[in-house]
């Protein structure tokens, strides 16, 4: 974990102590590292169950001999100090579950790959979801936002986090699976003028996650990454599914952002747009015709009916486990090449989806949908 402090990193990091004297006094303690020493024990020796007899001479074996020292994790918001096994050991029993699904090799990969994620609404659980299966111990998380109540059906945070930056309560989730995680957190956001440092900056990105908001910074931000040969990887909210979108410009160098869905932008700009045109613009990189029947019926109706684009919490958790899938592949170097992918539980789930009729229902919708929004 890294000791530097910077301008975007005003935020307390759990101290790794190989001394318990260095832990402030009235600070509660908690042993994990007897038990993570007997688990140690048993996942690498899988012949053996805890409650066999003739486990317990070797166990006692190992216990006695192993010469494995503890860390203790000091949480300073938490106001407690967990003792446990050192970063390699507790990484490999914190990821044991994890094989044969994720080898060890694809694991070590995954480890070190550097990953930045702007937008910590979706973001926030693919954070939680990359954090969760041992993934990149380098993070980048970007957000100004502080937490309100209506963010707590999808971002993975508490009632008692009201009023906290996005980023801390991120940050505060990753150290509390990984105290070993270097987490660089810019909790004033990100703007045009440090775009390019959070990309490019000590740690440099292997992979760019856009979850945000702005157009202009969306637009950018593939700039920068197609000029210096860095994938983009963006999850969009889709009613009771996501879609995905995978641009490999390290792969692709020449190639269009956004699947050249919006041609010239880059050159027009974004100037003086208003918020009708933003949506239409927005809507056209989604693809309408990859809307759900329901995200199209709140689209239209934003600004009149609701507020905002809907986003539901199992929705960002599918948009966080598709993401650690994408991920594991690139750090992999297996094969997952550029493209829209739609992840659709509607699809698979719902009665009749797929049968002509229904298909054509929903082609009909659409077209209602695209004459409608593109005459307001």
């Amino acid at each position: 974990m890294s000791a530097k402090k910077s301008e975007e990193e005003k935020i307390k990091k759990p101290a790794l102590l190989k001394d318990e004297k260095k832990i402030p006094k009235g600070i509660l303690k908690i042993d994990a590292f007897e038990n993570g020493l007997k688990e140690l024990f048993f996942i690498r020796n899988p012949h053996l169950k805890k409650e066999m007899p003739e486990a317990k001479e070797p166990l006692e074996k190992f216990l006695k001999n192993s010469g494995i020292k503890p860390v203790w994790a000091y949480y300073p918001w938490r106001n407690l100090a967990i003792k446990i096994l050192p970063e390699n050991l507790y990484f490999e029993l914190r990821t044991a579950r994890n094989k044969n699904i994720i080898s060890s090799e694809e694991q070590k990969n995954y480890r070190q790959l550097k990953v930045g994620v702007a937008g910590l609404s979706v973001g926030s659980a693919i954070v939680h979801a990359i954090t969760l299966s041992g993934g990149p111990k380098t993070l980048k998380i970007a957000d100004f936002d502080t937490l309100e109540v209506s963010n707590l059906n999808r971002i993975k945070a508490k009632l008692t986090d009201f009023g906290q930056n996005k980023t801390h309560i991120a940050a505060h989730e990753v150290w509390e699976l990984d105290p070993f995680a270097d987490v660089h957190v810019w909790d004033k956001g990100i703007t045009k003028d440090t775009l390019e440092k959070f990309i490019l900056g000590k740690p440099g990105l292997d992979v760019f996650i856009d979850e945000m908001d702005s157009l202009d910074l969306k637009i950018a931000a593939r700039i920068i990454c197609r000029k210096n040969k860095i994938p983009v990887l963006m999850a969009t909210d889709n009613g009771d599914g996501i879609i995905l979108d995978v641009e490999r410009f390290e792969l692709e160098p020449k190639r269009k952002i956004f699947h050249g869905l919006i041609g010239n932008i880059e050159k027009e700009g974004l100037a003086n747009m208003d918020f009708r045109k933003w949506l239409q613009l927005a809507t056209k990189i989604v693809g309408p015709e990859y809307l759900t029947e329901k995200m199209q019926d709140s689209i239209a109706n934003i600004g009149r009916a609701i507020a905002a684009v809907p986003q539901l919490g199992t929705s960002a958790a599918m948009a966080g486990s598709a993401m650690n899938y994408v991920l594991r592949r690139i750090a992999n170097s297996q094969k997952m090449p550029s493209g829209r992918y739609i992840v659709s539980l509607e699809e698979k789930l719902e009665p009749g989806f797929s049968t002509a009729s229904s298909i054509k229902k929903r082609m009909a919708k659409t077209r209602e949908f695209i004459s409608k929004f593109n005459r307001k």
